[in-house]
């Protein structure tokens, strides 16, 4: 319950964190490299927050979902969209743990900085996959293996993983059907007196 709380209590200044502003522009510049948004598609952002990542992958050609397990983060979503009079994007509630995503729905899925907040990160793929349509898109974001700092701050409350080692995460990805597009460090995180690499793994089902 602490995780949920910390984030609802977050939303409110999320978006001025720099280096929550740094990493979601870092995710979406590689993203907009190897996937044509320009198109119809429908996008599903998990995990989305205040929506940095999401907005920015919205068009006038598509239709962009966010789902957070944090109320709060959801209101400051919705609060963002209704503020830019977007009709094309929303975000709803949703517990990956215990719900379903619909099947073979979306065109492409995100995620950004959620996945080592998700215990089984095998599901999580697994679900995503089941989620996609034929020939759509897995981006996930998140920490390089890291030493279990990063989140110092927070007495590391709700991680679940201390960033993830590329071999190992691929393998989970290629295991559940996902061939490996691209993988590269896009984004370094400075805190701590130290440096946490942000890598952005594109597969394709």
């Amino acid at each position: 319950m602490e995780i949920l709380n910390r984030f609802d209590k977050a939303a409110a200044l999320w978006d001025t964190k720099p280096s929550s502003l740094a990493i979601a522009k870092a995710c979406v510049e590689n993203i907009k490299k190897h996937i044509n948004l320009e198109k119809d598609i429908f996008i599903l952002d998990y995990g989305c927050g205040t929506g940095l990542v999401a907005i920015a992958l919205s068009n006038e050609k598509n239709i962009v979902l966010g789902m957070d397990y944090s109320q709060g983060m959801v209101d400051t979503f919705n609060v963002k969209i209704n503020k830019l009079n977007y009709n094309n994007i929303e975000a709803i509630k949703h517990n990956i743990d215990n719900e379903e995503l619909p099947k073979e729905s979306y065109n492409l899925i995100t995620t950004s900085m959620t996945l080592h907040h998700i215990e089984d990160t095998n599901m999580f793929i697994e679900k995503c996959k089941a989620a996609l349509k034929d020939g759509g898109y897995l981006c996930i974001n998140d920490l390089d293996k890291e030493d279990g700092t990063f989140h110092s701050k927070h007495k590391n409350d709700g991680v679940s993983h201390f960033g993830f080692e590329k071999v190992e995460l691929s393998q989970i990805l290629i295991n559940n059907g996902f061939k490996i597009i691209d993988y590269k460090i896009v984004h370094i995180d400075k805190r701590n007196d130290k440096e946490y690499p942000i890598f952005n793994i594109i597969a394709k089902v």
